[in-house]
C-alpha cells in the first residue's frame, strides 16, 4: 500500500512536458515528494556561452510585429504503448493567430489524455505568445484522477511591468494550496514556457535553423532550469506508402544533479509533427496518417493520396465514454417512464403483433408504417389498413 501511494504521489509531482501533455511515461519515474517547492533557490546554469548566444541571434532574426502564417495549423498524434504497440491516449496542439491586450501573437492550445499504471491522466494548455517568443499569458491545468484522491495542478504565468507573476493551485483531494511567485525580467530572459516551446519547435524547421541553442524553462520544483534545442540525424519514413524526409529536433531539459530529460522530435518538412518520444518513456506519440493540410516537396513526385474519414475511438476516451453511459441511462430511464405514463402503449402493440401474424405481409415495414399512420391526427383521410388488408396468401399456402 504505500509503495503504491508512493508511486501515485510521484505521478502527480511531474510536469506537463514530463507526462501528460506529451510523454505519459514519465510516470513510471516516481518521485517521493508531492509537495512542490514554494521557494526558489539561486539560478545557477553552467551553459555554454556559444548556445545563448545561438538562441539571441535566432530570436533577433524573428520579426516581432509578424505572425509566420505557415506555422499555423492543427497536429494530432497517438499515444503508442512501445512495448504492445496499444493506442493509449492522444494528443492535438493548434497554433492560430490571435490578439492580446491589443498585441499581435500566437495562441496556442494542447491538449491531451491517457491512461499511466490504469489511472487517467490529461492537461490543456492555453497560452499567448509573441512572434519574439515572449510568453503574455501561459495556463496550464493538469489531472490525475486517482480513486479516491483525485489530484489537479493548475498554473497561470502572466507578464507584468516588472517581469512575470506565477500563480499555483494544487488540489488533492479536497484540500487546495495556492502559492504565488514573482520573476523579474533579468530572470526571464530567454525564458520558453510550454506554449512558446511549441512555436519555437516549428519555426526552426519552417525557417530551416539546424543549430544548437540554449533556454530557460520551469523546472518540476518550479524554478529556473537550461533546456537545450539540437538538431539530431534525419529519417527516411513511409507513411501511406507515401516516403517522406523527416527532420530532428533533440530537446534537452537540465535536472541539476540528476540525468537531464531528453526528447527526440522529428517533424515533417512543412513542420507538422510526425513522431516525438521521450528517452526512457515506454510510450511514444506518432501521426497515423499524413496531415489534411500537408504542404508537399515541390520536387516530391508522389500522389496525395484520398484521406477517408477517420474512426473516433470513443471507447477508449474515458470522458466520452462516461458521457455515453450517462446518455444511455437516462434515454432508457426516459423510455421506461414514458411506458409507465402511457400503459395503452403495450393494447396497441399487442394488436398490431397479433394483425401482423394474421395477415403475414410481404413487406412488414410498409405494413406496420400503414397501421400505426391510422393514430396519427395529421395523417391522411384513407379507408384505416389499406395495406394491411392484404393477406398475403402465398405466405399462407406455405404453411
Amino acid at each position: 500500500k504505500k509503495w503504491y501511494q508512493r508511486r501515485v504521489r510521484g505521478i502527480s509531482n511531474l510536469s506537463l512536458s514530463q507526462i501528460v501533455v506529451f510523454d505519459f511515461g514519465m510516470a513510471s519515474s516516481i518521485r517521493e515528494s508531492y509537495n512542490m517547492l514554494v521557494f526558489r533557490l539561486p539560478v545557477v546554469m553552467d551553459v555554454d556561452e556559444s548556445l545563448i548566444t545561438e538562441a539571441d541571434n535566432f530570436i533577433a532574426k524573428l520579426d516581432d510585429s509578424r505572425i509566420d502564417s505557415r506555422i499555423l495549423f492543427r497536429d494530432r498524434l497517438i499515444t503508442l504503448s512501445e512495448n504492445t504497440g496499444k493506442e493509449v491516449g492522444e494528443l492535438s496542439i493548434s497554433i492560430d493567430s490571435s490578439t492580446y491586450s491589443g498585441k499581435e501573437c500566437y495562441l496556442v492550445q494542447a491538449n491531451s489524455n491517457g491512461i499511466v499504471d490504469t489511472i487517467p491522466v490529461g492537461t490543456n494548455i492555453t497560452a499567448y505568445v509573441t512572434p519574439r517568443l515572449e510568453s503574455l499569458e501561459h495556463t496550464q491545468h493538469e489531472y490525475v484522477n486517482i480513486p479516491g484522491n483525485p489530484l489537479t495542478k493548475r498554473s497561470v504565468l502572466t507578464k507584468t511591468e516588472d517581469g512575470y507573476q506565477l500563480v499555483l493551485t494544487k488540489t488533492e483531494g479536497g484540500n487546495e494550496t495556492v502559492t504565488t511567485e514573482d520573476f523579474t525580467t533579468d530572470e526571464m530572459s530567454r525564458f520558453i514556457s510550454e506554449g512558446a516551446n511549441l512555436v519555437l519547435q516549428r519555426l526552426t524547421i519552417v525557417l530551416g535553423v539546424h543549430s544548437r541553442m540554449s533556454f530557460k524553462v520551469f523546472s518540476t520544483e518550479n524554478t529556473l532550469t537550461a533546456v537545450s534545442y539540437s538538431p539530431i540525424e534525419s529519417h527516411t519514413v513511409s507513411i501511406q506508402n507515401v516516403t517522406l524526409e523527416t527532420i530532428g529536433i533533440e530537446r534537452c531539459v537540465d535536472n541539476k544533479d540528476e540525468q537531464p530529460t531528453t526528447w527526440k522530435i522529428y517533424f515533417l518538412s512543412d513542420g507538422h509533427m510526425y513522431t516525438r518520444a521521450q528517452v526512457g518513456s515506454p510510450v511514444y506519440m506518432k501521426i497515423k496518417d499524413i496531415p489534411e493540410n500537408f504542404i508537399k516537396d515541390e520536387d516530391a513526385d508522389w500522389v496525395f493520396p484520398d484521406f477517408g474519414k477517420g474512426k473516433l475511438h470513443w471507447e477508449d476516451d474515458i470522458e466520452m465514454l462516461s458521457h455515453f453511459l450517462d446518455r444511455k441511462d437516462e434515454l432508457k430511464e426516459d423510455h421506461v417512464n414514458y411506458m409507465k405514463r402511457h400503459p395503452e402503449l403495450k393494447a396497441i402493440l399487442g394488436d398490431f403483433l397479433q394483425f401482423l401474424l394474421m395477415r403475414k405481409p410481404s413487406d412488414v415495414i410498409e405494413f406496420a408504417a400503414d397501421f400505426f399512420s391510422s393514430y396519427s391526427a395529421s395523417a391522411e383521410m384513407k379507408p384505416s389498413f389499406a395495406h394491411s388488408s392484404y393477406v398475403n396468401k402465398s405466405a399462407i399456402r406455405s404453411e
